[in-house]
């Protein structure tokens, strides 16, 4: 019977190697030699070469360019090859070789002008924009005075800012949005204050230097600019926010086809 001990290996029994040691690689596996030496030719793979050189050619060569190279005026002139050869390298029918454009589409495409400066109707908007801003810096420092460390009203449904309410007033009816809800407000101008002055009068700003059909809240745009320095211009986030904030709290937008019920 042979003892423990002796089986047990020793360190002196084991393999050792001087230097860096011996480079072991992993072993090459058996191949098939049928499949690694058999060369598989797709066919028409030359003929779209060789057109694909002789186009090459064409382009160096403006004074002999021409418009369009015929897959059938390739393969005349393969003249090293026979015939069963050529017919087996016809390029797909599915492949194309991109033509050049013709006179027609490039003079057409010089013609077209990019626009690089505001428009007529945009110098318009911002002339307009231009006169009013000056009419209201002196209601927005009013009621920024008179909201500051105060919380924030309701505002009521019909706003006016008539000094003497002895004016003749015309009533508009204008859609506000708030932080928490929209609502149709109506409106009281007169000669005294115009539309955008009673609407910043009363915490809104209009959206239209003339004749606007929508307001927002005053503390809505102060969030929004307040938000916009610390993350990028996302308006359009905001605005897609607004949508779902106001539809989960039962304020769901409508046009004229469509009624809430």
């Amino acid at each position: 019977m042979v003892s423990t001990s002796a089986l047990a290996p020793t360190r002196g029994a084991q393999c050792v190697s001087s230097g860096l040691g011996h480079h072991f690689v992993s072993p090459k596996k058996s191949r098939d030699k049928k499949k690694s030496q058999t060369h598989v030719e797709l066919p028409g793979a030359q003929a779209k070469h060789r057109q694909l050189l002789a186009r090459m050619q064409q382009l160096m060569k403006p004074e002999h360019k021409q418009t369009k190279v015929h897959a059938v005026d390739a393969v005349e002139t393969i003249s090293d090859t026979s015939q069963t050869d050529a017919l087996a390298e016809i390029p797909d029918p599915d492949f194309e070789i991109p033509s050049e454009p013709s006179s027609d589409i490039l003079a057409q495409e010089s013609h077209i002008k990019r626009r690089i400066l505001p428009d007529k109707a945009t110098d318009s908007l911002y002339s307009s924009w231009k006169t009013l801003i000056p009419f209201l810096v002196e209601p927005h420092l009013k009621y920024s005075a008179r909201t500051l460390a105060t919380a924030l009203e309701i505002t009521p449904e019909v706003i006016s800012a008539c000094a003497t309410c002895l004016c003749p007033q015309k009533r508009t009816t204008i859609a506000c949005l708030f932080f928490d809800r929209f609502t149709s407000i109506d409106v009281l101008s007169c000669r005294c204050s115009m539309l955008p002055q009673v609407l910043l009068h009363h915490g809104l700003f209009p959206t239209a230097p003339s004749q606007p059909r929508m307001a927002v809240s005053v503390e809505l745009l102060s969030f929004y600019r307040a938000l916009f320095e610390r993350s990028c211009d996302a308006i359009n986030a905001l605005a897609s926010a607004l949508k779902t904030h106001y539809s989960r709290r039962g304020f769901i937008m409508a046009d004229a086809r469509v009624s809430n019920s």
